[in-house]
């Protein structure tokens, strides 16, 4: 054993059940950003473009988790798990739409306290919502299921403009707390001056331990443009692009406020930080501008896009700097790690697993054999390097995730390596056994299906007689082919602002690239034809329109798309108002000649 851990073995901070030197137990801060994809890292290496200058510093003074993963691809459950060290399906917060959180899960503000720590939180909480309920019931809900009434003590709670608040950004109690407090800047810079007026309430009991929950809601969308961070984004890039860099800026010069807080007051080497994206980032439509390049998916997907994400932890002198960490680690594991970290003893009801002996060296292990999921119609487990993908009853797909591309349908290893799959399914299987409600989810659901056929990772149907839309997908509506060729219905329940459109992904094509359409319509109107490199999402230079011509007649149309890049996926936005719009057949050429062809046309 080296000197300092030496040292830390007699300070007792290996030890399970003490605290640190002198008796002092650490602050414990976690940090979790908002649809923040895992290029959006700079010391990740993904994308030249993103400048995390104070993130970098973090993971270089302390270790940077290459395969950090999340309990779920989406807002709720993904807090839910990361507040409790549970996975959230054992409670039935299983997505969005399950919420609040229970008031019987511990967080781990509850579990803190116990241990004589004070607590807060600062910005999004997202586990007092209720779905589906209205005026007073929901009012009511919300109210009792606050910060306040699960753990934490202070707490400045929300998004935009409007906060719940126990104290001022000056410091001072508000009386009848939760108090409703407008503040109408830029939301990051807020929700860090709370966190940093947390920090500084604790100047009163210098020596008690605390625990901070900063949430901030970026860059999930609404985008904004703020400054001084927008003006010093490429101005080449679309503009989605350019406000999630300025947003992200901020949160970085927010935790470099904080550090230099901490070091300032004499607490940075009493800190543990902990840094954590709550999903991947959502692409298309619904594009927050940040990225999860080279990983497979988006918000939404158990994909590794979907689910792995930025993930740092720092606790300088007594973690060790600079470590890249490349086993898998759950955002369950942050509550087992503060445990120990406290003091406190094991908790076996806690999913995760205490970090500190795997990153301070004393085992060499894995923290975890395997990590499971479950979101709405889809399920996943991953045991290194393999990981099974369960689509509802349809698919059961094994990808070898060693590799960022590993997830594509036609690396699909279910059929050269049948006993792994079928092993994986029966750990996945006996773990849903004890989730609320059990089991694994037996329907796929339409937009599920659209999103891994969208990106490539669904299996294609066996022919055309089966799959007569020939792995062309529609998002928001349905596709039907018949004797007038290829149409799209929108769906009834699809949002207004939402467009629909066909999309088909794995096309690999060398740009600039050629459309070919045999297209018509009884009325036409202003169509657009939109698209996916492996360096740009569907952004707004990654757009070309074209006029869907009306008439009795089919008419050919080309249109360019002028990226030199590699074109990937492509989707086809027919009018908005248009009637009758139908498709003949669809050519994609790309610059070497290559190409694709699709015809929809039955006979009668």
């Amino acid at each position: 054993m080296g000197t300092w851990l030496a040292a830390l073995a007699l300070t007792g901070i290996l030890a399970p059940h003490a605290p640190g030197a002198q008796g002092r137990k650490p602050n414990i801060i976690l940090i979790y950003s908002d649809d923040h994809g895992w290029a959006d890292l700079g010391i990740n290496g993904s994308d030249k473009d993103i400048k995390t200058p104070h993130l970098d510093r973090l993971a270089l003074d302390g270790i940077r988790f290459t395969r950090g993963y999340v309990t779920a691809p989406q807002c709720v459950p993904s807090r839910a798990g990361v507040m409790t060290g549970r996975y959230q399906q054992r409670f039935g917060v299983e997505d969005n739409n399950k919420g609040p959180l229970p008031l019987a899960e511990k967080t781990i503000a509850e579990r803190l306290k116990a241990a004589g720590y004070a607590t807060g939180m600062s910005g999004k909480w997202h586990l007092d919502i209720a779905p589906g309920k209205q005026g007073d019931k929901a009012h009511r809900l919300m109210a009792a299921h606050m910060p306040h009434a699960q753990g934490f003590d202070e707490y400045w709670r929300g998004e935009l403009r409007q906060y719940h608040a126990s104290h001022d950004l000056a410091g001072m109690p508000l009386a009848d707390a939760p108090r409703v407090v407008n503040d109408g800047r830029f939301r990051v810079v807020v929700q860090t001056e709370a966190a940093q007026s947390f920090i500084n309430r604790r100047k009163a009991d210098p020596g008690r331990p605390w625990f901070l929950y900063l949430a901030w809601y970026a860059p999930h969308v609404p985008l904004e443009s703020p400054e001084p961070w927008f003006s010093r984004t490429p101005g080449h890039l679309p503009l989605q692009r350019r406000q999630a860099l300025a947003m992200i800026a901020a949160m970085d010069d927010g935790l470099g406020r904080i550090r230099r807080q901490l070091k300032e007051t004499g607490q940075e080497n009493n800190t543990l930080i902990f840094f954590v994206g709550d999903n991947g980032a959502p692409l298309g439509n619904a594009w927050d501008g940040s990225l999860n390049t080279p990983l497979a998916g988006q918000k939404g997907m158990l994909s590794e896009g979907g689910i792995r994400v930025p993930f740092l932890a720092a606790w300088p002198g007594v973690l060790p700097s600079g470590k890249v960490f490349d086993h898998p680690v759950s955002s369950l594991d942050i509550a087992s790690t503060s445990v120990a970290a406290a003091g406190l003893p094991a908790e076996p009801s806690l999913d995760g697993v205490n970090l500190l002996p795997h990153l301070l060296g004393e085992k060499s292990s894995a923290p975890h054999d395997r990590l499971f999921w479950r979101w709405g119609s889809q399920a996943a487990v991953l045991e290194m390097p393999y990981k099974l993908v369960a689509l509802g009853d349809r698919d059961r797909m094994l990808f070898d995730v060693s590799t960022p591309q590993g997830e594509h349908h036609s690396r699909d290893l279910s059929a050269k390596h049948p006993e792994i799959a079928r092993s994986l399914e029966g750990k996945l299987k006996a773990w849903s056994k004890d989730l609320n409600p059990p089991g694994l989810p037996n329907s796929l659901d339409r937009h599920h299906e659209s999103l891994f056929g969208e990106h490539g990772i669904l299996k294609a149907k066996a022919s055309s007689a089966v799959d007569p839309a020939r792995g062309w997908l529609c998002r928001n509506g349905t596709l039907s082919v018949g004797p007038d060729g290829l149409a799209v219905v929108k769906d009834p329940k699809a949002n207004g602002n939402n467009k629909v459109f066909i999309a088909r992904a794995g096309l690999d094509l060398a740009g600039p690239v050629v459309a070919t359409l045999r297209i018509k319509a009884v009325t036409g109107g202003k169509a657009s034809i939109t698209w996916r490199t492996r360096e740009e999402s569907f952004g707004a230079g990654q757009v070309a329109a074209f006029d869907w011509p009306a008439g009795a007649e089919w008419r050919e149309v080309k249109v360019d798309l002028p990226d030199k890049n590699k074109i990937l996926h492509v989707r086809i936005i027919p009018p908005s108002g248009a009637v009758g719009a139908v498709t003949e057949s669809i050519e994609l050429r790309g610059a070497d000649g290559a190409g694709k062809s699709w015809k929809f046309l039955r006979d009668k």
